[in-house]
């Protein structure tokens, strides 16, 4: 966070123009902030931060499992399109993620409705 603080001071704060409350109103360039926070995580970090914001999306996706949530394959289509994405660009670490995150959510759910 220290690093956000210390990006935001140094920013020069801007008018927005066409709002009724241009005297009050101040925009910040947050994109510069977004970008250069990108830059300075490891690897490492972008894998994990990418694991866990995909694992709580497949956990908001719907699957018939057991007769729960009848008529709905959300997961299913989801390991399609990565087993499809897989095929045509080889090797790629995002869509092994995936394929490792979408089979960790299935065996969670399974796990969930056998007990």
């Amino acid at each position: 966070m220290s690093i956000i603080k210390k990006y935001t001071k140094s920013l020069t704060p801007t008018k927005i123009s066409g709002s009724p409350y241009n005297d009050n109103t101040i925009k910040q360039d947050i994109s510069n902030v977004i970008v250069n926070l990108s830059a300075e995580q490891s690897p490492l970090d972008k894998e994990a931060s990418f694991r866990l914001s995909y694992a709580s999306e497949l956990k908001s996706k719907k699957q018939q499992i057991y007769d729960n949530d009848r008529g709905f394959k959300e997961l299913d289509d989801e390991v399609r399109s990565v087993r499809q994405q897989m095929m045509r660009t080889p090797g790629r670490r995002g869509e092994i993620i995936k394929e490792e995150e979408i089979s960790k959510e299935f065996a969670r759910r399974f796990f969930e409705n056998s007990k």
